[in-house]
């Protein structure tokens, strides 16, 4: 039995960057500067690509091309020590890509290409998972079709494993009820669009992701909040995570990744979810000092230092 401590089902692309002032309008032609093929990966070997490097026994399932970009992805992977075994490779598709436009202070807006991932068939991540029965943790999202990922999650469930959604981007068509996903991932903007909530409109967080958690009738809910840190309500225990500050703000793209993969290797060590997501935020605060996605998921001992050192 081939068990894992994370198995990772989500996208794999390659991100292409372009730095810019301002985000642009509809009919507008908009100039940009150093526009470039970065390490940028999708958000499936986003997570799994920073489980590996911080020592996790983890495995990705996919659907990429046979083409370079696809070979990039298996790269990445086996580079990182992630079994890269469900990867599966096809002429079917094209492997997809991004671009990620950096504003003047970090911020960033992701425009995803169709993903490789719509030629993945839900009998082949149900065979890979029968394959990998044991595993502790399931990590999901949306840069694949949405059906095959909840697919996915309800049956990695079945088969005894914890199991964690971030579903981004988020969906036209209703999720219905989760109470197969044991942790859900979301920003605050994610939240607010979930509860019809308008951008401006004042709602605490707190009452935020109670309504997140009702809709959906998941018990751990986890908010990012940008520049104001994260919270968790894990039924009616509710609280908040001061921000990490770093001095000089590269690049935010990937960070949730990499908060999300950081909480869930915190969670393999048997860390309690606030410890865990404490730790994570530090992660995160390394990894926007750092250009690019891939290269921004540090090794455990790097991680390790960078905390000691400045924080």
């Amino acid at each position: 039995m081939n068990k894992k401590d994370v198995i990772v089902l989500n996208s794999h692309g390659v991100g292409q960057y372009a730095y810019t002032d301002h985000m642009p309008k509809w009919g507008e032609t908009l100039s940009v500067k150093n526009w470039y093929v970065a390490e940028d990966g999708g958000k499936g070997t986003n997570v799994a690509v920073a489980l590996g490097r911080l020592g996790i026994h983890t495995a990705y399932i996919g659907k990429v091309g046979n083409d370079p970009w696809g070979d990039l992805g298996e790269k990445w992977l086996k580079e990182a020590g992630v079994d890269a075994t469900y990867m599966y490779r096809t002429d079917e598709v094209s492997t997809g890509t991004g671009l990620i436009l950096i504003g003047p202070d970090g911020q960033n807006t992701v425009i995803d290409g169709d993903s490789s991932s719509v030629a993945l068939k839900e009998e082949e991540v149900i065979q890979a998972l029968d394959d990998m029965k044991g595993s502790k943790y399931f990590v999901t999202g949306f840069e694949i079709p949405m059906h095959i990922a909840l697919a996915g999650a309800k049956h990695a469930k079945e088969l005894g494993m914890l199991t964690a959604l971030n579903p981004s981007p988020l969906p036209q068509e209703k999720m219905n009820k989760l109470d197969y996903i044991d942790y859900l991932f979301i920003n605050e903007v994610e939240g607010r669009y979930i509860c019809n909530e308008a951008e401006d409109a004042m709602i605490d967080t707190r009452s935020l992701m109670k309504e997140v958690q009702e809709l959906y009738g998941i018990k751990n809910v986890i908010m990012t909040l940008g520049g104001e840190g994260s919270a968790s309500l894990c039924e009616d225990d509710y609280f908040e995570i001061s921000p990490v500050k770093v001095d000089k703000i590269v690049n935010t793209a990937g960070a949730g990744d990499g908060f999300m993969a950081a909480t869930i290797t915190n969670l393999v060590w048997g860390k309690s979810l606030k410890e865990a997501m404490e730790w994570a935020s530090k992660y995160a605060a390394l990894s926007v000092t750092i250009n690019g996605t891939i290269p921004s998921y540090r090794p455990l001992q790097e991680v390790e230092d960078f905390i000691k050192d400045n924080l």
